[in-house]
């Protein structure tokens, strides 16, 4: 039986659902992120995400996050890549579904391979775009994800896109990196670029988490916006990416280190917010 929010859907052959976006703004990323993800089969997944993201923290995130869905809650994991996040769902919540959509069908690929028969049961690959959804409106129970928005141009049209699909009383949750004086110094020291926002590199766009974000969130969802911080041994510009592998001791120390505390947060790598979506404002003349 067809999941019922896929019905109108096309699902190719490799199992993945939908058709490729026509985002005519990031046409050369999507290019450049499908070159760089042609990788074997039997690559060693988990060990090249542990030097661009701490496992143990993500873990600890996903688990927070999972914990305040309701029973039977989908999850919209946008831009959710190699679908890694959702690796342990069965374990601690086998009752919720979740969607992952990307733009570059690659990485769907290779999230059937870490997944495995979690695949089409209680987790769905979605070709898609984060500013076009195909999914009705108020369908999901959490909105999740991880360092995706910050390199969408269009920042007020993805936030749209997921008040949509949101339901009221649904749960937000967006990761981006962080700006850290710190190692932003470092990088001027050394004469390394840093972007906070603009153009990172030749294909890609980047935007770091800034305080002025919650505003816009929070005008989007009609809600309190909360900041989280992470990653805070996790570091790849000092060399600690060591730390990030699934059962690194000090990635699991760093999860314990997540906090809301601005003060703290300056040393974070990770910015987040998070929300619960409020009653949907209706404009009048």
């Amino acid at each position: 039986m067809i999941e019922p929010l896929l019905t109108d859907l096309e699902r190719g052959a490799d199992g993945v659902y939908g058709v490729a976006p026509e985002n005519s703004t990031q046409q050369q990323e999507v290019a450049f992120r499908e070159s760089v993800t042609d990788l074997p089969m039997d690559f060693d997944y988990l060990t090249e995400i542990g030097r661009n993201h701490s496992i143990a923290v993500m873990d600890r995130e996903v688990r927070r996050f999972t914990a305040l869905l309701p029973q039977n809650a989908r999850i919209v994991d946008v831009g959710g890549c190699w679908g890694w996040h959702w690796r342990n769902l069965s374990e601690s919540r086998p009752d919720i579904k979740v969607f992952i959509v990307d733009f570059v069908r690659n990485n769907l690929l290779r999230a059937k391979i870490i997944l495995g028969s979690k695949i089409n049961n209680s987790i769905f690959l979605v070709h898609g775009d984060a500013l076009l959804l195909e999914f009705p409106d108020s369908v999901f129970d959490g909105y999740w994800t991880v360092q995706t928005i910050q390199h969408i141009p269009d920042f007020n049209g993805v936030m749209n896109e997921a008040r949509r699909v949101l339901k009221v009383g649904g749960h937000f949750a967006n990761y981006s990196l962080n700006v850290q004086p710190l190692i932003r110094a470092i990088s001027k020291f050394a004469s390394k670029p840093y972007v906070v926002e603009g153009k990172f590199g030749e294909h890609l766009f980047l935007r770091r988490a800034q305080p002025q974000h919650s505003e816009l969130i929070s005008n989007c969802f009609n809600a309190v916006v909360r900041r989280r911080f992470s990653e805070f041994i996790f570091q790849p510009n000092l060399r600690t990416t060591f730390t990030g592998l699934e059962q690194s001791k000090l990635g699991k120390l760093d999860s314990l280190l997540s906090c809301s505390s601005p003060l703290l947060g300056s040393l974070a790598r990770q910015q987040s917010f998070h929300c619960v979506a409020g009653p949907r404002i209706t404009k009048t003349d």
